[in-house]
This record gives structure tokens, C-alpha cells and sequence, in this order.
């Protein structure tokens, strides 16, 4: 690149000013079929309790829904703690890689007790409000307010009793068996046991009834014409209550759902002589969906008052589809969920070397996975190993990564215990989920549009407009200097603007923070307009309360997120003593020591001394050139302002005032030095001079330019920017705008210390509770997997969950436990 030395000297305004406008996170679609993609997104933390002070250990899996593999949709993902009072109180953005990213939090010491909740998502999901959000609550305990926080939580009353009926395929049709089933909930909103007879408007008894798992059962109806029909039951204080069955309708179609032997579903389509001649007389149609997208239809025509279809299910994916019946005009006449699990015998098998340990011994876990059918040929994990502080006494089966991508993001509302349905040790979990399925429903995924779209993000976007300083007149076809300097990795881009005088440069990528400099130039090099920039901080979604876990189930028609969310009728307090017992001597220790949650390495080797960067901004500037005797020097000057931009003045001062040799600098390519980054010239041409320190450099075949090799062979210019009060301009600068960029949050180590000393002066307390994070394992070729580490102090059990994904789009789980003595 060569510099053009004409030199135009204009007056500039200066003064650092600029101006955000409005989030641009979205935009109204173009060509772009919005029901191709469904994104969902799962977090393995490490542990659900956490103390003020911990650190939080997180695991992001991206599915592609429609077929559940890892998808590269969207390479940015939004994590966020949010308080008992529904602030964002911490966020990240995760660089997902393939679907895969991890990341981590640390918990402010001064955090009061409660329920706090991790938030994921990606910009794309919410084009479905918040119903494919990830949440899961978690629990800080802080030994000062501890009982109190939750002490009122284990006394809800749980006297009210409350059933609801749903048919199967959505309603009941005169004169025709339909099946029934129904769920029983208590006032928080948990499946009761109850029994009960069924009666018609005439009095008379018609069958009976009895739930089988969390409230949940069935019975078979017919109804007849001109009658209604109640549930009757007692409530546990012995009171007679009555329940309203939905009523029939006259004319219908039913639709009964089971498979036979050979893994086909057996579709029955039943109606009566009243609907026959109205749906024989032309062909009805039978849609599989997944996730609310049309995977197959199959057209037949009734020729019966039942009718009967079988579809293979080999070809489905494993999770939930919803088969829809429809009439001729295409309107729905029945609907029914079903579940698909054709991967029975995939399981993924964690293991220890004892089941026994001492404190501080060198734990081994082996990892394998059974697979008779040979499609996990590789996996994606995350594992963690935890003390259990205190013996849980909720649920055996919460939530998992299996229970969350295949039922839980699925289905309206919270599910008790999600991961019993996939215990392959349980004969009746299939049984159970059907019931399931039909009593809490599909839940909406219906694209809400309301006049915008929300782009997938993959990396960053730096976007604004450049007008006119004295009128809003967009300047068109403006050169846009973008630069992102970060120490080592610069980025410098040049974009012009469209017509209406605006720049976008897409697919940023940048972890951590950098400084973000945009200058504007028209088509002959000079410095002119305003610099308007788009907001560059990410508008989060709304926050959600809910108070109890009744309020998150299905109320009517009413459609609420999902997540993994806390019995807190099961946190009883011996399990808060428990944790504020251990957090009292845990402060002590940590406090005697020095200590924190997770351990730091300890000795670091030096093997290699980096120079250090001096404070003078000469000293710098030499430092970064590699020389102490630069070919020239200039200190910029009040009286510099006259340039309107910093490579008007180089060029200015090097032509004319850099002596014999210097003016080689402009001829040729030189190396260009922004504060120690390489940047090019395009980096610094049309920088404010307001802003800039110094420059100096070296001349092409000087010793100080052979030093940087073939890269210094044109010379090297070294700018140093100020980094105290700028000078006092005379006019405003509206040209260019500097500001703090965020990028990708950058996730730290998992640090698990190695006990080999035994010596009393190397000692120093293990106080972890996560005694173990690794979030990158990856298994290939159905080879086992191992890994070591060290167990703390104190005697308690040890539980180790791994979680993931297989290759095929499999989500496993596995765990196991051990006791340290």
C-alpha cells in the first residue's frame, strides 16, 4: 500500500462526541423461512446450592430441535443470573463452537440468600417470545440469612384439590369410546393419588377411576346425547367434591393412538353416523410434526366408522411429534402428542476406581458408552464432581439434559420429575408419559413476529450511520475506518456507507474487551460527517416472575416458560442447618488461610521475563520500535489541530520536515505500530489527532527497521495514543468515535489441585465443594474415556453427574457416587 502524499490541510472540529441510536437487534425478515430452524439450549452447572463468594461452572449445548444435533445457527449465547427479585444481575455472551460453548460466574460475597435463576438463550430464540429459554434455579445460601430466606417455603397447605379432564385427540364425540385422562394437583400445583367415580346428568354411575403416577390416569367414556358428566371424589378432609368432564359434541372424529408390536404407530380414527358422510366424501390428511414443523402427511380416506392407519417409526426422530388430523379445507379436526424413543439401549456409564476414598486421594472415573446400535460413535461432555453438603430429600429424578431437549421443552409447564420418563430401569415410564402427554399439552411455538425479527448472531456487529454535522443529510459512499484494537489482535476494516448513510461490518469475533475506534472519510480522503454509532450493548429479554411452581403450570389456554425449578416443599431445615453449619466453618477456615471456593494454582515457574512496558509515552514508543534512537520523533501539539486527521499530519511532518531518508516511510509499506498492535496505516490514517500522544519511526533499511524483518523493510511508524485528558481542542470532533467494546466472555480454567506433598509447610485447607469441572470431554470411536483428580477435605459423598450429547443427537446422562472417609 502506498500513501498518497497530496496534502490538504483543513480546519477539523474536534471534541470526542458521538451518539448512540436505538439497539438494532433485529429486523424485518426477507426471504428467510422463519420454521426451518428451532433452536434449544441446555446448561450443566456444576451443582444446584452455592454459596456468596463461589464460582458457578457452566456447559451450553445447542440443538438443532428438528433432528437434535448440534447446531452453528447462532454462535452467540446470553447467559444470565438473575435475583429473587427478577434482576439481571450478571450476564455473559458465550462463544458457541458447533453448539458447543462453556463459561462461568463468580458470586458476589455481599449476595443475600434466595432462589436465583441462570437465564440462556440466543438473540433468534426469543422470535418465540421466551418459550424456548433455558432456565434453572439455583440456591445461594449465606450463613447470615439463611433460615430466614427459607424457612417459609417447606409450609405451603396442600389441602385443595384440582382436576382437570382431557380427552383424547382434544374432544369427546357423541356415541363414540374416547379415552380420558386427567391429572390431580395439589395448591402448589403437585400430581396427588385420587380416585373417584364417573356419573352422568341422570345419576347414574358409569365407570370408575384411579390415577397411577403424580396425579395423573385415564379411563374410557362414551357419551351419549343430551347428557353431561362429573367426576366425583373426596378431598384428604374427607369433603365430597364434584368435577365438570368437558362436554361432547354431536359431530367428530376421535382419534386413539398406540403402537403394536412390530414399533408402528396404530392410528384408530373413530366418528358416528351423524360426521361419517361429511368426512368420507373426500380424503383426509394425517401430518406428523416436530417441534410445530411438518415432517410427514399421509392422506387416506375413512371407508368406516373406524378407520385405521399405521406409521413406521423408524425414520422419526427420538422426543415428542404431534400428529394432527385434518379435514379437506385443511382445518384441524384432532390432535394427539406422542412419544418417539427409538435409542433404548444407549446409555452412558460413569464409573470410579473405588467406592471408597480417603481425603485427599487420587480419584479415577472411566467413562463408556453402551450402544448395541452403533450410532454414538463419538460424544460432547461436561462433568462435574460435588459434595452433597446435605442429603437431598427431593426428587430422585430432577431434570437433566435427556428430560429437557426431549419432554420439558416440549410440553406446557414444569414436569415432576422430568428424568423418571427416561430411567430405562423403569417398565411403566413409557406407559407414564403418554398420560403425560396428554395432560399437559404442546406447548406454543408459534412465531411472534410482531413486525420484527430477531437475527441468529454469529460474532458481533459494529453498525451507525454517518450524516451531515449542521443538517440530518446521510452521506453516502463515506469511507468507514473500523478498528478493534486488543492487545496482540487488532482488527481493522474499511465499509462505505449505503445511500441512507449507514455501515454495518458483521461476524466480529472478539473475546474479552477492546477499544473500538470508527472514523469517517468521504471519497477524496478528507475527514468529514458524524459519526452516529448503534448501541453496542445487547438489549437482555424481560425477566419473568413467578412466585410458586402452581403459577408455572398450565392455567386454561395461558403458556408459560420452562425450566428446571426447585421443590421448595422439599427443602426441609435440616438441609438448611445443614448448609449454614458448613458455610459458618468453611468462612472461618477460608478467612484463617486466605482461601476461596476454588483453589488457584500455587507455584508458577518462571521460565522467560517479559520486558515491561514503560509509563512515558516516549519511553513506549521506543520500547514498542525497539529502539532508543528513533529517525524521527514528533510530540503532538495544541497547534497540530490544523490537520484534520492523524495521517494528514504524518504525512505533513515526514514530507516536509523528516529530513533526507524519512520520506521513503511514504513511498513505501510501512509497518504501523498503534500502541504496540500492528494495525496498518488504514488503522491510524484518519484517527483525531486530538487523541494521539506521539509518533515516531525509523527509515526503511535503518538497523531498528531490519530488526522487525521482511515486515520493517518499508520502515516502521509507531503512534501512541494519549491515555490521560486529551488536549483541549479548539473545535468538536464529530469524525470519529472511540469507545469500550465487549466481546465473548472469556471463561477461565477449572483449577483441581494435585495432594502429592505430605509436608506440614505445604499445607493448606481443601475446603472445594466442586471438587472437579470438566467441560470438554470428547469421546470418538466408542472409546472410554478417564480422568483424575484429587479429593478435598472432610469426610462426606461425592456425586458425579456427565452430561452431553452424542454425535448422533442423542442427549445421555449418567452419574454415580462415592463416600470419602
Amino acid at each position: 500500500m502506498k500513501i498518497n502524499v497530496s496534502l490538504v490541510v483543513v480546519l477539523s472540529l474536534f471534541l470526542t462526541r458521538f451518539s448512540f441510536a436505538a439497539t438494532v437487534q433485529f429486523q424485518h425478515p426477507s426471504g428467510y423461512d422463519s420454521l426451518k430452524v428451532i433452536e434449544k439450549v441446555y446448561l450443566h452447572a456444576d451443582r444446584d446450592n452455592y454459596y456468596p463468594g463461589d464460582d458457578i461452572w457452566f456447559k451450553a449445548y445447542l440443538i438443532d430441535a428438528t433432528n437434535g444435533l448440534l447446531s452453528s445457527n447462532s454462535m452467540n449465547l446470553h447467559v444470565e443470573l438473575i435475583s429473587p427479585d427478577q434482576k439481571i444481575i450478571d450476564s455473559r455472551v458465550v462463544a458457541l463452537n458447533n453448539g458447543l460453548g462453556n463459561g462461568d460466574f463468580h458470586l458476589s460475597e455481599k449476595l443475600n440468600s434466595g432462589s436465583y435463576r441462570l437465564r440462556a438463550y440466543t438473540n433468534y430464540m426469543r422470535n418465540f417470545g421466551d418459550q424456548l429459554f433455558f432456565n434453572k434455579e439455583i440456591r445461594i445460601i449465606n450463613s447470615l440469612d439463611a433460615g430466614k430466606a427459607f424457612s417459609d417455603s417447606a409450609n405451603f397447605a396442600k389441602t385443595k384439590l384440582e382436576i382437570n379432564f382431557f380427552p383424547e385427540g382434544g374432544s369427546l364425540v357423541e356415541n363414540v369410546a374416547s379415552m380420558v385422562a386427567f391429572k390431580a394437583v395439589d395448591d402448589n400445583g403437585y400430581g396427588q393419588n385420587v380416585s373417584g367415580e364417573v356419573y352422568s346428568s341422570t345419576g347414574e354411575r358409569v365407570t370408575e377411576f384411579r390415577s397411577t403416577h403424580k396425579g395423573m390416569g385415564s379411563f374410557s367414556l362414551t357419551p351419549l346425547p343430551g347428557l353431561r358428566y362429573f367426576a366425583l371424589t373426596k378431598s384428604r378432609n374427607g369433603d365430597s367434591l364434584k368435577y365438570e368432564i368437558p362436554k361432547s359434541f354431536s359431530k367428530g372424529v376421535v382419534l386413539d393412538i398406540s403402537k403394536n408390536q412390530v414399533n408402528q404407530l396404530s392410528l384408530i380414527f373413530k366418528t358416528n353416523p351423524e360426521t361419517f358422510p361429511d368426512v368420507s366424501a373426500n380424503d383426509l390428511s394425517v401430518t406428523v410434526s416436530i417441534r410445530n414443523i411438518a415432517y410427514k402427511t399421509y392422506s387416506f380416506r375413512m371407508k368406516s366408522l373406524n378407520s385405521f392407519l399405521n406409521i413406521p417409526t423408524q425414520d422419526l426422530p427420538d422426543g415428542i411429534i404431534m400428529l394432527t388430523l385434518s379435514g379437506a379445507d385443511n382445518i384441524p379436526l384432532c390432535e394427539r402428542l406422542v412419544y418417539i424413543q427409538n435409542n433404548e439401549e444407549l446409555k452412558l456409564n460413569v464409573e470410579t476406581n473405588k467406592s471408597d476414598y480417603n481425603q485427599r486421594d487420587s480419584v479415577s472415573i472411566r467413562l463408556s458408552l453402551s450402544d448395541s446400535s452403533g450410532k454414538a460413535n463419538g460424544a460432547f461432555l461436561s462433568l462435574s464432581a460435588t459434595k452433597v453438603i446435605a442429603e437431598k430429600s427431593s426428587s430422585p429424578f430432577p431434570s437433566n439434559i435427556s428430560s429437557w431437549f426431549l419432554l420439558e421443552s416440549d410440553v406446557r409447564g414444569q414436569i415432576e420429575e422430568p428424568s423418571y420418563y427416561f430411567d430405562h430401569s423403569n417398565p411403566d415410564r413409557l406407559k407414564d408419559l403418554d398420560l403425560l402427554l396428554l395432560t399437559h399439552g404442546w406447548r406454543d411455538f408459534k412465531w411472534k413476529y410482531e413486525n420484527h425479527y430477531y437475527l441468529p448472531e454469529n460474532g458481533f456487529t459494529i453498525s451507525g450511520r454517518i450524516r451531515e454535522i449542521f443538517s440530518d443529510i446521510p452521506l453516502k459512499n463515506s469511507r468507514v475506518s473500523i478498528g478493534i484494537f486488543k492487545n496482540g489482535n487488532p482488527i481493522v476494516s474499511i465499509v462505505k456507507t449505503d445511500t441512507s448513510g449507514r455501515f454495518r461490518l458483521d461476524g466480529v469475533e472478539l473475546t474479552g474487551e477492546a477499544k473500538l475506534i470508527v472514523s469517517a472519510a468521504d471519497t477524496k480522503g478528507q475527514s468529514k460527517g458524524w459519526v452516529l454509532l448503534d448501541s453496542i450493548n445487547y438489549s437482555p429479554a424481560g425477566t419473568k416472575y413467578c412466585s410458586t411452581r402452581k403459577n408455572l403450570l398450565q392455567n386454561g389456554n395461558k403458556l408459560v416458560a420452562g425450566g428446571q425449578f426447585f421443590d421448595d416443599t422439599q427443602f426441609p431445615k435440616s438441609g438448611i442447618i445443614a448448609y449454614i453449619q458448613y458455610a459458618e466453618i468453611r468462612n472461618s477456615i477460608q478467612k484463617r488461610y486466605k482461601l476461596s471456593d476454588t483453589i488457584t494454582p500455587g507455584e508458577v515457574v518462571i521460565t522467560a521475563k517479559r520486558r515491561d512496558i514503560p509509563d512515558s509515552p516516549i519511553a513506549r514508543s521506543h520500547h514498542y520500535l525497539l529502539t532508543n534512537d528513533p529517525d524521527y520523533e514528533y510530540q503532538v501539539t495544541p497547534e497540530s489541530e490544523v490537520f484534520n486527521n492523524l495521517g494528514q499530519l504524518i504525512i505533513f511532518r515526514i514530507f516536509h520536515k523528516g529530513g533526507s531518508g524519512m520520506t521513503g516511510l511514504l513511498y513505501n509499506q510501512p509497518l504501523v505500530l498503534l500502541d504496540g498492535m500492528e494495525v496498518g496505516w488504514e488503522g491510524i490514517e484518519f484517527l483525531p489527532v486530538a487523541w494521539i500522544e506521539r509518533f515516531d519511526g525509523v527509515r526503511p533499511g535503518s538497523p531498528a527497521a531490519l530488526m522487525w524483518g521482511a515486515r520493517g523493510r518499508g520502515g516502521v511508524i509507531s503512534v501512541i495514543t494519549r491515555t490521560g485528558a486529551p488536549i483541549t481542542p479548539h473545535h468538536s470532533i464529530y469524525n470519529s468515535a472511540s469507545v469500550r467494546l465487549s466481546g465473548y466472555d472469556e471463561p477461565r480454567v477449572f483449577f483441581s489441585p494435585k495432594h502429592h506433598s505430605t509436608l506440614d509447610a505445604d499445607y493448606k485447607p481443601d475446603l472445594r465443594t466442586t471438587l472437579f469441572w470438566e467441560p470438554d470431554i470428547k469421546m470418538e470411536n466408542n472409546k472410554d474415556y478417564f480422568l483424575n483428580y484429587f479429593n478435598a477435605d472432610n469426610p462426606s459423598k461425592v456425586e458425579v453427574i456427565v452430561e452431553g450429547i452424542t454425535s448422533s443427537g442423542i442427549p445421555v446422562t449418567g452419574k454415580t457416587e462415592y463416600e470419602v472417609k
